[in-house]
């Protein structure tokens, strides 16, 4: 059966990875907070999907029967980060299983090893780019409030160490230092590459 979110204002993702009490609602199953959840990620997922696939109707189906599988297994999540992660991992999947009965994922696999600037190639890089970024989240979100709030700030709202002393009120240097920290737990817990670019994306604003 096809699920529809109410008409209303979309939400940012932002907004329900700050939310701790949607975590918990969703988990107790609260319809409202799975409302929540599928009115954020739903659009995000259907963009994901039509970047891999040909037919957007079905990516959009994809992506409903993602967030329907979530809600299924909503004791499983214990951060609002790993329903995110659960979610793609689950779309992509679902895409590519389309792909193999269309024979289409062959095409995909031989352009990895051509020099020309290939669509399908683009796509599996943002595949790439979206699944370490919510693996370096998941991680971040096991941080010290302090460490989580600003690596949130300086990643999500594209905030300078200035307004972020300034929004928790501690000094400039206490928000570079908890950078630091930060980065220095991160470190034990991600691989080398994936902590390179969340270290780049902290200290010179890059965004990906």
């Amino acid at each position: 059966m096809r699920y529809i979110a109410n008409k209303r204002k979309s939400i940012k993702s932002k907004d329900i990875e700050v939310n701790p009490m949607l975590l918990h609602e969703f988990q107790n199953g609260s319809e409202q907070a799975f409302d929540q959840i599928f009115t954020c990620y739903y659009p995000l997922l259907c963009v994901y999907a039509s970047r891999i696939l040909s037919q957007p109707g079905m990516g959009q189906d994809f992506a409903q029967e993602s967030l329907v599988t979530a809600w299924n297994r909503r004791a499983d999540f214990d951060n609002i980060f790993k329903i995110k992660a659960f979610l793609y991992t689950c779309v992509r999947n679902a895409c590519f299983k389309q792909l193999e009965k269309e024979k289409v994922k062959a095409r995909y696999e031989s352009s990895m090893g051509s020099n020309e600037p290939i669509e399908d190639q683009s796509a599996l890089k943002d595949i790439i780019h979206a699944e370490v970024i919510s693996r370096i989240f998941a991680c971040v979100d096991t941080l010290p409030e302090q460490c989580r709030k600003v690596i949130y700030m300086t990643f999500r709202e594209d905030k300078k160490p200035k307004e972020i002393s300034e929004e928790l009120g501690i000094a400039i240097s206490t928000v570079n230092s908890q950078k630091m920290r930060g980065l220095n737990l991160l470190r034990q817990k991600l691989p080398n590459s994936e902590y390179l670019l969340i270290a780049v994306i902290l200290f010179t604003g890059v965004r990906h």
